[in-house]
């Protein structure tokens, strides 16, 4: 990464929405297998999970855009 890119006024947005994504990632990750688990805490992880999915989708996004902004290239979907 370059210090050009380090700049970027989205850098901390991602820097954020990649902490959600490592946060609620480790929430799931830390249980024990889902045989171990109540349905209870299935619910959970599934929240959790979905979690994940929405800040993983979020810095995809923002990488993409920190990206073009850095090639002058249009955004790719």
């Amino acid at each position: 990464m370059s210090d050009h890119e380090d700049d970027h006024p989205l850098r901390p947005t991602l820097a954020d929405t990649e902490l959600q994504l490592q946060s609620a990632l480790d929430e799931v990750c830390e249980d024990t297998g889902v045989e171990d688990v109540d349905t209870g805490e299935l619910i959970r992880m599934e929240e959790s999970l979905a979690i994940a999915s929405d800040a993983a989708k979020r810095a995809i996004s923002l990488r993409k855009k920190i990206r073009a902004d850095q090639s002058g290239s249009p955004e790719i979907s």
